[in-house]
């Protein structure tokens, strides 16, 4: 994903992960209603959404981390807010699913207790380039388009680079203020307040303060472990080559120790 500089607390918007997760969690009905507007359906009962909710099946799986996670009485809903161009999002869109399933069936559970899912990602860019304002995914027969699988599981990427074309005039405007335009429609009007009044939260500011922070030490962190891999994977080439261990330590700058051990692997 591509590395953007990290904002200071005055520059953040609703587009902006931190106050994007924040608000809707701590406003249930502000959620509903961008779910109804997104999705075209009606929300009687919204649990209270859950923002950067952790889900990890097994030990030795990798875990996700979904930005706003809620659901109603039929349907579980996860919100992504997706700043950045990425290639992976629909593979990443796939192991969600799989997790939101995996979560919600209870041993000896029949499959029909499955409830319907929508992992929703909210593009600032076109990231299938084919110009559409939203790309909606159900699965269905590839001989027969009309024959849908059922299995009542979705995936929306909408993109916000061509929302003058969506039909709504309060979906355009909720994706244009997304993109930084003045706000328009009600709800659009309601967001834009909430954020301002969320600026003015002083526990958050201090919170987004220590949360930069560590963001700032884990992209260090990562950095870090890049440069080590790179010289380990250097040493593999070397001891490969036929050079010594003493011989691959001196250029790669690893440890003796490690690099004999990297020797030993490659024996296996």
């Amino acid at each position: 994903m591509e590395r953007r500089k990290t904002k200071t607390w005055e520059e953040l918007t609703f587009a902006d992960n931190f106050l994007f997760c924040k608000i809707l969690e701590s406003e249930p009905e502000l959620c509903r209603q961008i779910l109804e507007l997104l999705l075209g359906i009606k929300i009687n009962r919204l649990e209270v959404p859950q923002s950067e909710k952790t889900m990890r099946e097994f030990s030795e799986t990798k875990g996700v981390r979904f930005d706003v996670y809620t659901r109603d009485d039929d349907r579980i809903f996860d919100i992504e807010m997706q700043t950045t161009s990425s290639s992976n999002l629909p593979k990443r869109a796939r192991y969600y699913q799989s997790v939101i399933d995996m979560d919600n069936l209870q041993r000896g559970e029949s499959y029909r207790t499955l409830k319907d899912s929508y992992i929703i990602f909210l593009c600032l860019d076109d990231i299938f380039g084919k110009g559409l304002p939203v790309y909606f995914f159900e699965n269905a027969c590839q001989q027969d388009q009309s024959l849908k699988l059922d299995d009542r599981a979705y995936k929306v990427f909408f993109n916000a680079e061509d929302c003058d074309k969506m039909e709504s005039e309060d979906m355009r405007d909720f994706f244009m203020f997304l993109r930084g335009r003045p706000a328009v429609s009600q709800l659009s009007k309601s967001i834009g307040e909430k954020v301002a009044f969320a600026k003015r939260n002083i526990d958050w500011r201090r919170f987004y303060m220590t949360w930069e922070q560590e963001i700032k030490f884990q992209r260090f962190d990562a950095k870090e472990e890049g440069k080590i891999e790179a010289s380990r994977e250097n040493a593999r080439n070397a001891l490969s080559m036929g050079l010594t261990a003493e011989q691959t330590s001196q250029i790669t700058s690893l440890p003796l120790d490690e690099v004999l051990a990297l020797k030993e692997e490659l024996a296996h």
